[in-house]
């Protein structure tokens, strides 16, 4: 029986400055030399492509305005040859160089069509330290599987999310399913999307905490108004869950409290990060309350409207220095 081989997929746009941290990570896994590599190429300007080539990657061209979230990842996954797809981003990287091992050996058990793990925050000073990644349990893996679209129905809608929620940041699929099943095309939450009907046709997943990568995007107020309008019109526009009114004051006054007793940061560097919490926790409200006053007025299509009023292009990451 030949081993399994595992391909990694990333969707890549002019991502040189993170790129090779990615790349590199991958090269020290246990099981760095039986991977491939597949870069699904926005045709980057920026020297993205002479990296990915330098780590023996093998690039897919994705044209100029057609990089979709689904499709595109398709057509990484058309280009793979390994029996496992680990799925990934550009400004991604993994924590640990035993974790893609342990990712792939839960498909042991025949029933597993897919492992998800958990990205994360390194404690570095150029990313929110109010986010930086804090453990407060041990490990544990969790079975997501459900009896079919009748079970499903009966769980509460925050007991919904918790099962369907997924990661392409870090997962891993069976080939196999990601044919049976591709992801649908769209341009936000094609990992939800994939992981909902995954469930609804019985199939087993897991949740492994131990598997985490760090993954960072620095967020203006611009950048969390666009993300969060998009994760709501998705969420609504797929699942049908309405996001509840958020709260404001309480959230500014947790992180700025907790910021301004973190022994680590300077006073000029806490004011900076209160400044610019304060400032992504106001996207987030302005946007969301925006959403729920669309959605009351006019609807499914006053949302919609907004969507593409607002979030015009698809929103990409950036960090601090960008």
């Amino acid at each position: 029986m030949r081993p399994i081989k595992i391909s990694v997929v990333i969707p890549v746009k002019n991502g040189a400055a993170t790129l090779s941290q990615c790349l590199e990570s991958l090269r020290k896994q246990t099981i760095g030399n039986s991977l491939e590599i597949i870069i699904a190429d926005s045709m980057s300007t920026d020297g993205s492509r002479e990296i990915a080539l330098s780590y023996g990657a093998q690039i897919v061209d994705i044209p100029n305005g057609t990089f979709d979230h689904g499709l595109t990842r398709n057509k990484g996954v058309q280009a793979a040859e390994g029996d496992l797809i680990y799925l990934t981003v550009q400004d991604a990287w993994i924590s640990d160089t035993g974790m893609l091992e342990r990712m792939a050996s839960h498909f042991k058990d025949v029933l597993v069509k897919a492992v998800v793990g958990h990205q994360a925050v390194p404690h570095e000073k150029d990313k929110n330290p109010y986010i930086w990644y804090r453990p407060i349990s041990a490990p544990s893996v969790t079975e997501k599987l459900i009896n079919g679209v009748e079970a499903f129905k009966k769980f509460t809608v925050k007991e919904q999310q918790s099962l369907v929620a997924w990661d392409d940041v870090v997962a891993m699929y069976r080939k196999d399913a990601l044919l049976q099943q591709p992801f649908v095309q769209t341009a936000f939450a094609e990992d939800w999307i994939w992981s909902f009907n995954a469930l609804q046709k019985g199939w087993k997943l897991l949740h492994d905490s131990s598997l985490v990568v760090y993954h960072y995007h620095h967020h203006s107020f611009q950048y969390a108004f666009k993300s969060c309008y998009t994760i709501n019109y998705h969420f609504y526009k797929f699942f049908n869950y309405k996001p509840a009114y958020p709260a404001l004051l309480l959230p500014v006054i947790r992180a700025t409290y907790h910021l301004m007793k973190h022994q680590q940061l300077s006073w000029k560097e806490k004011m900076y990060w209160i400044g610019h919490n304060v400032l992504g926790k106001l996207g987030n409200f302005f946007s969301t309350i925006l959403f729920l006053v669309r959605f009351n007025m006019g609807g499914e299509a006053s949302i919609k409207k907004g969507y593409h009023n607002y979030c015009k292009a698809i929103p990409q990451g950036k960090q601090k220095n960008s």
